[in-house]
This record gives C-alpha cells, structure tokens and sequence, in this order.
C-alpha cells in the first residue's frame, strides 16, 4: 500500500485554535498548536485530549474550542461530546463542553477520524486546573498504529528556538500558532553550532490563524546542517509553536526552547 508523502501530511498536519470571548473569562489556558483529525490516502490521523482535575473546584465546566476544525470526541464511558460551531467566517470556533466532577474526575476524549483529513489547533479553558496533553496518532486501514507522539500544552513566547541535526536524513516542521487579532510577519532563522547565521526568511501570518512548514521548505539548509533554528513570532500577537521531527515516515513532536525576546543577532 502506498504511503501518503511526508509533505502532504505534514502540510495537513496543522491550523489554527482559539477560543470564544466570554464575559468572565477562565484563569487557566491550554493551547495545543497542533489538531488533527481525519483520513487521507487510506490511512487515518487522530486527536486524544487526556484531562486530569487537579483543582478542589466542584463541578469543573471546561470548554475545548478547536479552530478550522470541528471533530467530535468520543469519551472513555462511550459518551459522545459534539463540537458545535458557534458562528460564520474565517475559522469559526468549534465548542465542546466538558464537565469533570468528583465522579469523573478525569476524562480522556478521542476524535473518530470518519471525516476527511483536518488540521487545526485547540484550546482548553478551565476555571480551575488541570493537567491536560494531547496525543497525536497515525494508523493505517487497518488500524494499525504506525506512529503517534504525545504534547504537552505549549507556552506562548516570541521566540522558539529548535535543535536539528539533519545529517541522519531527518527533516523538521513546525507548527505556529497566532491566538490573537494581530496579524504580520515571522521569521524564522538558521544559525550553525558556531551561532553564525546560514539563512532566514520571513512569512505573513493572519490573526487566529495557523503555518505549519518544513524547515527545508523555507530555508537553503546543507545536508550536513547541525544547529538551531529560531522562530520569531509577532511583537504583538500571542505565539505558540511545536515541532515536528521525521525520521523517514515516523514522527514525533519537539518542544522549543520559549523565550520572551528574539535571541541576539
């Protein structure tokens, strides 16, 4: 059976996730730069949201808001939880309720895969806290797990610095995430192990909205390259970013070094 290209499923692989205005706005935000859910090519691209209450607050109302995507979720007791989008235009918030309490103090939601392939990105808001990760998975029509890695909600900087050695074939994506309404251009910036910089380019993102890229697809890197990779987000957005690493069809995600200013030139 013929394998879906890297490039079409890591370009599918990503958009965008922000949540609703609300009058009294939750303390506590977990955005996830990265949702899929989906087939594409015969094979099938899953989401797993797993929530742990931690805080003593009783009945917990959370809300899970997707952006350009809507899939709904399956619980672990059969429960089905719909996404239901909440208004018109470019990337509508898809919402789903869900409620931890002293008896289901934990829940773990799992996206069917019975559309065709969507990628975007989600935020989880609670009144309370939480220890929440998404799980990401690749199976085949059989479905048979190929290959899955697992995030941990990303902290918002400005900058997000990536180690990559690509000397072993491995190629890196990112997915980058605006949660505001600002709009503007990123950078993204290839300095070798000596800190000399070897390329850089710049992309325009729109507000509440996501780019997912290789790096090579961007960058004029040799095939030899070993360093770092910076992304640059928006002075006065709110960015979010995670990596993807290939080695030949197998993934996994890779957490950037977050900090609050570019690092110097």
């Amino acid at each position: 059976m013929r394998r879906p290209p890297l490039i079409v499923f890591l370009a599918m692989l990503f958009y965008v996730l922000d949540a609703q205005a609300q009058s009294t706005a939750p303390s506590n935000v977990y955005v996830f730069p990265l949702f899929v859910d989906g087939a594409a090519g015969g094979f099938s691209y899953r989401s797993t949201l797993r929530i742990v209450k931690t805080s003593a607050t009783n009945p917990m109302q959370c809300t899970l808001t997707q952006r350009n995507t809507s899939a709904p979720f399956i619980g672990v007791d059969g429960t089905v939880y719909s996404a239901d989008v909440l208004d018109a235009g470019y990337s509508p918030p898809a919402v789903t309720p869900i409620t931890l309490d002293q008896f289901l103090p934990w829940e773990i939601l799992r996206t069917n895969a019975q559309s065709s392939l969507k990628t975007g990105y989600a935020r989880l808001a609670c009144p309370g806290t939480v220890e929440a990760e998404l799980h990401l998975s690749e199976s085949d029509g059989q479905n048979n797990k190929l290959s899955e890695s697992t995030m941990t909600p990303a902290r918002q900087g400005t900058s997000f610095q990536f180690l990559f050695d690509r000397r072993d074939g491995t190629r890196l994506g990112f997915a980058f995430a605006n949660d505001s309404a600002a709009a503007g251009q990123f950078a993204i910036i290839a300095r070798d192990r000596f800190n000399y910089e070897v390329d850089r380019a710049y992309e325009t993102i729109e507000p509440w909205s996501q780019v997912s890229r290789f790096v090579d697809q961007m960058l004029a890197l040799p095939a030899d390259f070993a360093g770092s990779i910076e992304l640059i987000g928006l002075s006065a957005g709110q960015n979010y970013a995670i990596g993807l690493q290939f080695t030949g069809t197998v993934f996994t995600t890779i957490l950037p070094v977050v900090r609050a200013a570019p690092l110097p030139n």
